[in-house]
């Protein structure tokens, strides 16, 4: 148990702030809503914690998943998980920082089901919810598998963009990563997004290249590819520019589209090729910049942030923060400006975007502020969001799912329907352990993935090759009974879930039962 003196804290948080810039100059009580403009709502929310918690978490370091939101605590070293509904921490996931299986840093992590996918400058490291390692990939040994004479893995252990360009395909069980070339300024022609295949683990070049926005002149880091999955297709952007790029993979085509901006030149300045490196940082930091896009599964849009240039190097934040909102044809249907010191990185949520306060903070408290507008409005219904790409569809569908789908009878179609929240127990309750791997000691865990159709019954069962850390057949036998237990899910999605073998767990789950 940890808890910051008052001295240490303020050092801490003035460092943080140093680092981050602050986010708005708010009071932090409550629920206390400001109507900053006709169409801007925030409502500021203090959590009451612990002394194992922390009264700021790095803003570039955080994830919002389901209804919970996840926190690299780098005091305890663990990821601090606190639930969005009753906003009180919900679980502490420990990690180990020393030995064969530590993990020394986190400079960014993205959560998909019960895996962790965590990336620092050594690994890309994926981890269950127990803290358990399950696959761990050198970052070395990939570099070197693309040719590290031209390309290399864009190292992102600094970068202004939303959660560090760690994305998960869970379609493909891919990573994908933005790539960069050697020289950085020798882009024309050259591929600038690959993919980790976790299970072989190998880098595939994807047929997507550098545009001529970026390759006619040097933007420096600006020139990076920012990158969001969806389905089969992969969106992503350049610091440099407003335009934005969607590559089909099935089609191989990419499409361009300019989201100009109404407030801003749509183009940064560009730097001499032979500028030293805090020149480079520099540009970095102050010059306009347009950070990646994302998509808000609840209400089906995309948002785009990007800052303007500011000619005051010594000024960190002090920089004008604008919001698109686009549409699922990528039309722009809205631009806001947003409050001073806003800092670019923000979670989704059902209840709007979440962005984090680094002012008026409370020594048994950490605040964040939740902002809405007319376009960004609170969703009230209870939805589990176990698919980002297709929770949209199911809240479109929703009533008519309820009339076609949902039995009166005591025992309705409804309470039968897995979700996030019953698996585990779900597991725990039908796994039978392989006797002669129970003698043994062996373990192991088997990702299982389920599809259903627009009625939500499954009808695909599968194991997913990049969660699972077993070859055991036995193991995937009996994971796939399991799967197969399980009849309704919501409608259109996807969903996973571990099996998980463990003998001490399994004795454990046994002896209650007896």
């Amino acid at each position: 148990m940890i808890r910051i003196p008052k001295t240490s804290y303020h050092i801490f948080c003035n460092w943080t702030k140093l680092l981050l810039g602050t986010l708005f100059l708010c009071s932090c009580e409550n629920h206390q809503k400001i109507s900053l403009n006709q169409n801007l709502m925030i409502d500021t929310i203090n959590i009451s914690i612990g002394d194992s918690c922390l009264q700021t978490y790095t803003s570039l370091r955080n994830r919002v998943c389901e209804d919970k939101l996840y926190c690299f605590n780098k005091i305890q070293h663990s990821i601090d998980i606190f639930n969005l509904s009753t906003q009180k921490l919900s679980n502490q996931i420990k990690i180990e920082h020393e030995g064969a299986n530590g993990i020394t840093n986190i400079d960014a992590f993205c959560v998909y089901g019960d895996s962790i996918f965590i990336q620092n400058e050594t690994s890309y490291t994926i981890i269950n919810h127990q803290g358990k390692i399950i696959k761990k990939i050198s970052r070395e040994k990939l570099n070197n598998l693309i040719d590290n004479n031209e390309y290399s893995i864009f190292p992102t252990n600094i970068t202004l963009s939303n959660f560090e360009n760690l994305i998960f395909d869970n379609k493909h069980d891919e990573l994908i990563i933005p790539i960069n070339t050697v020289p950085p300024s020798n882009l024309k022609g050259k591929n600038c997004i690959a993919t980790i295949d976790i299970k072989k683990e190998i880098v595939n070049l994807l047929p997507i290249y550098f545009p001529p926005t970026v390759t006619d002149k040097y933007y420096g880091k600006l020139s990076t590819a920012q990158i969001l999955s969806k389905g089969d297709s992969i969106i992503y952007n350049f610091g440099n520019s407003s335009k934005i790029y969607i590559y089909n993979r099935r089609n191989k085509e990419t499409y361009e589209y300019d989201i100009k901006s109404n407030f801003t030149d749509n183009l940064s300045e560009d730097l001499d090729k032979n500028v030293n490196t805090k020149k480079i940082f520099d540009h970095y930091l102050h010059s306009l910049f347009f950070h990646n896009i994302q998509y808000d599964p609840y209400r089906d849009c995309y948002y785009r942030i990007h800052t303007n240039k500011n000619n005051n190097p010594s000024a960190f934040n002090d920089k004008e923060t604008f919001l698109t909102i686009i549409n699922s044809n990528f039309e722009k249907t809205d631009e806001i400006k947003l409050p001073e010191n806003t800092y670019p990185i923000y979670n989704i949520s059902a209840n709007g975007l979440i962005f984090f306060t680094m002012i008026g903070l409370q020594e048994d408290s950490f605040s964040y502020i939740n902002l809405t507008t007319d376009n960004i409005n609170k969703i009230t219904k209870n939805y589990t969001q176990l698919d980002t790409t297709q929770k949209s569809e199911q809240i479109i569908k929703e009533e008519k799912i309820k009339k076609t789908i949902l039995p009166s009878s005591k025992h309705s179609k409804k309470d039968s329907i897995m979700t996030t929240d019953k698996i585990n127990s779900f597991v725990r309750e039908n796994t039978i352990y392989p006797q002669e791997e129970l003698k043994q000691n062996i373990e192991g865990y088997v990702l299982i993935i389920l599809e259903s159709d627009s009625t939500g019954n499954v009808i695909s069962h599968r194991i997913s090759e990049t969660g699972t850390t077993t070859d055991n057949e036995n193991f995937r036998k009996e994971a796939l009974r399991i799967a197969h237990l399980v009849k309704y899910i919501y409608p259109n999605i996807t969903f996973f879930f571990h099996v998980p073998f463990l003998v001490d767990r399994y004795f454990e789950t046994h002896k209650k039962e007896s």
